[in-house]
């Protein structure tokens, strides 16, 4: 076993023999140092290093036949504690015959927590050795419930958001805008996901591509598809409930609107009145019902039937 410790004890560069020849080598934030070991050790195409180090990199699948090797982007979920929530990276994945390299974030070392506890119980139940090929496919099916666990989170915070009373509250409409963001890159995630998986799919049974699987790993790496599509389904599905939750929230407000809107409007008709009969009683002319001591309680009375009457008309109207 080959270690090469990095910050807080962690292990950035490790080289570990599985059975027989094949190896597995892992590599945590790398480097230029571990690129280019990489490269002299196993012939990594030039490419590879591009699509490694881009963080944005969407998911494939490549297959080089020069060097009998395929490379695999997988988008994987992390958790982003600064956000309380969590956000899509890429993890990479070099396979051949006889090795397979993992390289990760440091932010996504949770991936090769999960390789590690599957070859720990693949050593402990003594099952048949399994190529790296194989290995992979075990470890995709390890963490594609990984989306599953999200879209459970988030189904259970879209539930809480959809109890509300007369109308959604600012920090409800600030935790729904945050929950349809988050399964922007998800849906997208899970969608590359698919993509690289039947690119792979495809490599295997094109007769002009060296990729090849036996009987036993195609099978696996169709039911891999099935789930990763399945994957796919749940995401569509929750970012759809998320969107017709924001839609009723956007209807409720426009309602809330407009009844603030109609109270304005009334309100401001009711206030109109009064100053309309004290200007026409207040000017110097002959007016009915404008003698006599209590001249003011006829003014007043007028001014309550004229606001009764709007009253009445608003409701005569809006009724229909």
């Amino acid at each position: 076993m080959k270690l090469s410790v990095g910050k807080a004890g962690v292990y950035m560069y490790r080289e570990e023999k599985l059975w027989d020849d094949s190896r597995w080598i892992n590599v945590i934030d790398p480097d230029e140092q571990d690129l280019q070991k990489l490269q002299q050790d196993f012939a990594l195409p030039r490419k590879y290093r591009s699509y490694i180090l881009d963080q944005r990199e969407r998911s494939r699948f490549d297959y080089n036949e020069e060097t009998k090797m395929g490379l695999l982007i997988w988008r994987v979920a992390v958790s982003d504690k600064q956000n309380n929530g969590f956000k899509v990276l890429p993890v990479s994945f070099i396979i051949s015959k006889k090795f397979l390299i993992s390289v990760v974030n440091k932010e996504a070392k949770w991936v090769m927590n999960e390789l590690e506890d599957l070859l720990h119980k693949l050593k402990q139940n003594k099952v048949k050795q399994p190529s790296p090929i194989t290995l992979l496919l075990r470890l995709l099916w390890k963490i594609n419930d990984q989306y599953v666990d999200q879209i459970d989170e988030i189904n259970g915070q879209r539930e809480n958001l959809a109890n509300y009373h007369r109308h959604p509250t600012n920090q409800q409409i600030a935790a729904l805008a945050e929950l349809s963001d988050q399964l922007v890159y998800l849906t997208t995630a899970t969608d590359n996901n698919v993509v690289a998986i039947q690119q792979m799919e495809l490599s295997s049974n094109s007769d002009d591509d060296d990729f090849q699987l036996n009987a036993k790993e195609h099978a696996f790496l169709s039911d891999v598809e099935v789930e990763t599509k399945q994957s796919q389904q749940i995401t569509q599905d929750a970012a759809d409930l998320v969107d017709r939750l924001s839609n009723t929230y956007n209807n409720i407000l426009n309602n809330n609107l407009n009844d603030t809107m109609r109270f304005l409007t009334v309100w401001s008709l009711i206030l109109a009145v009064p100053p309309i009969i004290s200007g026409f009683y207040g000017m110097n002319m002959h007016l009915p019902w404008a003698k006599g001591e209590f001249a003011w309680v006829t003014t007043l009375f007028m001014t309550l039937a004229l606001i009764f009457l709007t009253m009445w008309i608003y409701r005569h109207y809006h009724s229909k």
